[in-house]
């Protein structure tokens, strides 16, 4: 008999049983209609706290759209997590792990939250006391919980990237009183977006899009708006260059290329161009890792090869300058090439030329003359031939299909 052989309600007593182990993990049982069913939680006021952010209200209407576990968080540093049990199509359950912090909670903030409220003065002493029982774990183990949590819910197994992540206003605090910058959603929007990097994953666009909404960037406080754009570019470009080395690209290629990007900001004159930089570089780094998962089982040469052509791309490439820069004759680099490629050198060169003039099609403003250009095309004519015969549509058509909102 395996795990999900058992009834939910005993798997989820045996997860619960297991967490405890190594610290305290409130469960909680929903109906659909957002009212409790069951707890292990002594102190049923967080239930009132859960629906008094607005927590309730968030896992309803996100279920209406969406089985994938959710994060629910708050700027005072709570975070409640999810998963929905289903009867055949129909949500039946909702299952709920939390609260807890990944840190010290802000007591100053929750105090002035508490003063801001409608909370008796009698019990605010009591809720602080409460709060303070509240178990202290690291995100990662949390998101690690949640994930099991979803398991044993619905047998389905899935990762950090594919937890959705939330935020509330603050706890008890009344609506006309502006909400702090949420931390945790900031992170997490990141690390989804680093994620996407690592798995060379070329669907990114919803997530460079959440990422948007909820951050502007690194905030420090400068007198000019692009030198805060820059700031938070180059930060960008730096994890996303140590993100590529996590995915399998080399170092040479990530640093090389990131290097180059960085200088690309710095000489940047204006706020679109430094943000057309970003989409270009976020691109470039993914489509360099989704290629670089195709190549599998190839010899080092080969790999220092397809390094080469990477990060040389922008140049006039020869089958003789690889040659002589691998140490190999002309005939063996070619025959060895294709014989662990697939390809010849040249449709590789190709390849990884219409890759890049993807990522300038739809992440700049740049002519298809000046892409052909940057590119070493020789012609537009020339490259308009190539591009169509390698992505089989023209440079044109590309363009308006997957332009950048």
């Amino acid at each position: 008999m395996t795990l999900l052989d058992l009834p939910i309600e005993e798997r989820l007593d045996y997860l619960v049983d297991l967490l405890s182990c190594t610290g305290k993990m409130y469960s909680w049982i929903y109906r659909t209609d957002g009212s409790l069913v069951k707890t292990n939680c002594p102190d049923l006021v967080l239930d009132t706290v859960f629906k008094r952010i607005g927590g309730t209200d968030a896992v309803l209407d996100y279920s209406s759209r969406h089985r994938r576990p959710l994060i629910v968080s708050n700027p005072l540093g709570l975070m409640w997590g999810v998963a929905f049990e289903y009867q055949e199509s129909h949500l039946s359950s909702i299952h709920v792990f939390g609260p807890v912090s990944t840190a010290d909670l802000a007591y100053e903030s929750i105090r002035e939250a508490l003063n801001d409220s409608k909370v008796p003065t009698a019990w605010r002493p009591k809720l602080m006391n409460i709060l303070n029982r509240i178990p202290v774990t690291s995100t990662i183990d949390f998101f690690k919980n949640v994930l099991m949590l979803h398991y044993c819910v619905t047998g389905e197994k899935l990762t950090t990237a594919d937890i959705t992540f939330q935020t509330t206003s603050y706890v008890l605090r009344q609506s006309n009183t502006p909400p702090r910058r949420d931390r945790m959603v900031t992170w997490m929007a990141e690390q989804h977006l680093m994620e996407m990097v690592r798995q060379g994953d070329l669907n990114y666009k919803d997530a460079m899009a959440d990422a948007i909404r909820v951050s502007r960037g690194v905030n420090v406080t400068t007198k000019k708006s692009l030198d805060q754009v820059k700031v938070s570019q180059v930060v960008f470009i730096s994890l996303c260059t140590r993100a590529a080395i996590e995915g399998g690209l080399s170092p040479e290629v990530a640093y090389s290329r990131g290097d180059a990007y960085i200088q690309d900001i710095m000489d940047c004159a204006n706020v679109a161009d430094a943000a057309n930089i970003g989409h270009t570089m976020y691109e470039d780094f993914i489509r360099m890792v989704h290629h670089r998962s195709q190549k599998k089982n190839i010899s080092k040469y080969i790999q220092s090869t397809c390094d080469f052509i990477d990060l040389h791309a922008s140049e006039k490439l020869s089958l003789t300058d690889i040659a002589g820069r691998i140490g190999y004759t002309e005939y063996y680099l070619s025959r060895k090439f294709k014989q662990e490629m697939g390809i010849s050198i040249n449709d590789y060169i190709k390849k990884v030329k219409v890759d890049r003039a993807k990522t300038l099609l739809t992440a700049t403003d740049l002519s298809i003359q000046e892409i052909c250009d940057q590119l070493n095309f020789g012609s537009r004519s020339f490259f308009s031939e190539i591009f169509r015969k390698v992505a089989g549509t023209p440079p044109v058509s590309y363009r308006e299909a997957h332009r950048h909102p």
